[in-house]
């Protein structure tokens, strides 16, 4: 079978930041160009539909996995269970029944995690990745880049957990080059996030972890090099990772203050940020107070969140937000009980957040990860 003409590979590796990389060398002799590229605050919900879109969260609706929505919630038929005893409703058992249930009845394609939110509360809120993002219509209402490819008529496949584990998609992607002749491959590779969510501090282990993924991407790219005339490969991430230097229990510290969930407020403690709704003036007024005398973080005020990107006028994803400082965690929270290695998540401006890009050609400017979606888009048309 003859060598074809071109083909680009796009390899998105959630969280190789730039931190791990600017000092390292990454398949030298095949990706030439190289930079440090901001990101978008907040998680890979936020982050990754950012790329995939060109677009900023406030304008294509994804940012924190849970926003307020309790009429459109998939767990609005648990509410009757709100009155069952803590110990009872938040059972391991019957958390996992009511993840598999209301993922099964709300039939959500996406990410669907119900994490440490308790159960009681989890009516009040929805989620906001109902599709698989990594195909066509996956982003609701704004245009992803494989509605695009699909309006060009380009020839692709596109690799992610939803089929694949981390090792299996580079063994499925070489196993396709030798047996089509596509315009364009997307992989997903997710696994080195929680890789550095545990041994971020670890140098040796995270320095074995990116080898084992530079030595996969080498082979793929020998494999397309094979079949191709021309082979471009662009690698990628969301964001970084920011080790963990110390964390603050900011439950404890609201919670002091008497009000009652969700009678006066309500409250998700996402890791590095906290995001309140309130029904009373008064929990408004001191919880508010009480945020705004800590050092540990800040309130985003409608400017800040505006510059980022993340403005939200209904206030969905929260009416006061608290971010913490980089490397400074909530716990406990509702992402978890132990302080993981690192985390991601601070503000965009921290150096350990900004993202990778290295290609085999020159990329130009990219300002942030919004401008991955351009450089895809130019490579294929």
């Amino acid at each position: 079978m003859g060598r074809r003409k071109r083909v680009s590979i796009f390899v998105l590796i959630d969280a190789l930041g730039w931190e791990f990389l600017k000092d390292r060398e990454f398949l030298p002799g095949i990706l030439k160009y190289r930079r440090r590229v901001p990101t978008i605050l907040g998680f890979s919900s936020g982050v990754i539909p950012s790329i995939l879109t060109g677009t900023k969260p406030q304008v294509h609706g994804h940012w924190n996995l849970f926003y307020l929505n309790p009429e459109g919630s998939p767990f609005k038929w648990t509410r009757p269970m709100a009155v069952l005893p803590k110990g009872v409703i938040n059972a391991r058992v019957i958390r996992k029944g009511i993840h598999l249930i209301s993922r099964k009845v709300s039939r959500y394609g996406g990410y669907f995690h119900i994490y440490g939110v308790p159960s009681e509360f989890l009516h009040f809120f929805d989620i906001c990745e109902k599709r698989d993002i990594y195909s066509p219509g996956g982003i609701n209402g704004t245009r992803s880049i494989f509605d695009l490819f699909m309006e060009m008529e380009v020839d692709y496949r596109s690799f992610s957990y939803h089929q694949y584990s981390d090792a299996d998609i580079f063994k499925a992607v070489k196993e396709d080059i030798a047996t089509h002749a596509r315009r364009c491959y997307f992989l997903y590779l997710c696994e080195l996030d929680s890789v550095l969510h545990r041994h971020c501090a670890d140098e040796a282990f995270v320095e074995r972890s990116i080898a084992w993924y530079e030595k996969e991407i080498e082979a793929l790219f020998e494999a397309a090099r094979a079949r191709y005339g021309d082979v471009e490969l662009y690698v990628f991430s969301d964001h970084g990772m920011t080790r963990t230097t110390g964390t603050y229990d900011l439950k404890g510290e609201i919670d002091v203050l008497g009000f009652a969930v969700p009678k006066d407020y309500l409250v998700l403690y996402d890791s590095t940020m906290a995001r309140f709704w309130f029904f009373s003036d008064d929990a408004r007024e001191s919880i508010t107070g009480r945020l705004k005398e800590l050092d540990c973080g800040h309130i985003l005020d409608d400017g800040e969140l505006k510059d980022l990107g993340v403005y939200f006028p209904d206030r969905r994803f929260g009416e006061v937000i608290f971010l913490m400082k980089p490397g400074c965690l909530i716990n406990p929270s509702h992402m978890g009980n132990k302080a993981p290695s690192g985390m991601h998540g601070f503000h965009p401006d921290d150096d350990a957040s900004h993202a990778s890009l290295l290609a085999t050609n020159d990329c130009g400017e990219v300002e942030d990860v919004t401008g991955f979606f351009t450089l895809m888009q130019n490579a294929v048309d």
